[in-house]
């Protein structure tokens, strides 16, 4: 038997598991990242959930043929160097393949961690026996991977798949990126609660308006809640964002042509209220020359798809190796 670790490096937490190459779980946890210690504790950390994934699992260490981590960006997936990831702030160039294959003996691999999530769905979720994939990760802001006739699409500087700052309204709101009009400035959960509080400040009636006064930020879920009982402005900004979502479906079915769009995150809660004008909105947006319109549905593995991708990617680099 042979089996692979994958570890999802997190702000706050890591999450680990060991599978084996059906993609079956023989273990999961989670430990704290501890990034307030500095660079050699979350290394440290990062070593002993291996170490921790294997004693669990009761595997025979020699039977563990590689670890996969996945990482936020930006990172380098060939060197294995996280260069500068904005929520782990002591890791700066740091060949994290380098340092976790000298600690525990094991090849190691380097996956930014949309690109791991997506692998995941692909290997062992909702893209299961699918070879051509797009997933979006709907949450604080919008990210996602793409897997083309099996493979995941980094591009030459090794930042592809940064799906959610495609363009769908050039020169319209501003991104945390400095772009402006990105999908993820009017879809993600933090930017349409936040387009919600502008148009409410700019004194358009809503339910919603007595949150504000109170000084209480607005949550994607506060949208949700009152688009679903009839509140025009809230109904609004929830359709803008789904009509935009369906906008960057359209776009990816002619670059990639993918058989399956699959959306994650925690925008997904608000289930077919979500699903269903999505997948209206793409089907009057795509063109009519030809049916090859992708299918559009939810991700599976919830908040393990980081893991159990990243071991993925750990067996893909097994297999590969000559």
């Amino acid at each position: 038997m042979a089996y692979c670790v994958g570890i999802d490096l997190g702000g706050t937490n890591i999450k680990a598991g060991l599978l084996d190459a059906q993609s079956r779980v023989l273990c999961k946890f989670s430990i704290p990242t501890e990034v307030e210690q500095g660079e050699a504790q979350v290394v440290n950390n990062i070593a002993v959930a291996v170490e921790r994934a294997i004693e669990e699992s009761g595997v025979p260490r020699g039977e563990v043929r590689g670890i996969g981590i996945g990482s936020p960006g930006p990172l380098s997936h060939r060197t294995g160097v996280v260069i500068k990831p904005g929520n782990l702030p002591c890791l700066r160039n740091v060949p994290l393949t380098k340092y976790i294959s000298e600690r525990t003996g094991i090849h190691t691999t380097l996956e930014n961690d949309a690109n791991a999530a997506a692998w995941g769905e692909y290997w062992a979720g909702a893209g299961k026996g699918v070879t051509d994939l797009v997933m979006f990760t709907l949450g604080t802001g919008v990210g996602g991977g793409v897997i083309t006739d099996g493979r995941l699409l980094r591009g030459y500087f090794e930042n592809g798949a940064e799906l959610g700052h495609m363009l769908v309204q050039p020169g319209g709101r501003l991104c945390s990126c400095g772009q402006r009009g990105c999908v993820e400035a009017y879809s993600s959960a933090y930017f349409l609660a936040r387009w919600a509080e502008e148009l409410i400040a700019e004194g358009r009636p809503s339910v919603l308006k007595q949150r504000v006064d109170d000084c209480e930020m607005l949550l994607a879920e506060h949208i949700v809640e009152a688009a679903q009982a009839g509140d025009e402005l809230a109904g609004y900004v929830w359709d803008r964002a789904c009509y935009y979502l369906a906008v960057v479906c359209v776009v990816m079915q002619h670059v990639t042509n993918p058989q399956r769009i699959v959306m994650a995150g925690g925008l997904i809660a608000a289930g077919d209220f979500l699903l269903e004008p999505v997948q209206r909105h793409f089907h009057k947006l795509t063109w009519q020359l030809l049916k090859d319109h992708p299918e559009i549905s939810f991700a599976t593995l919830g908040n393990d798809a980081g893991f159990i991708g990243a071991a993925g990617c750990a067996w893909e680099a097994f297999r590969n190796e000559p």
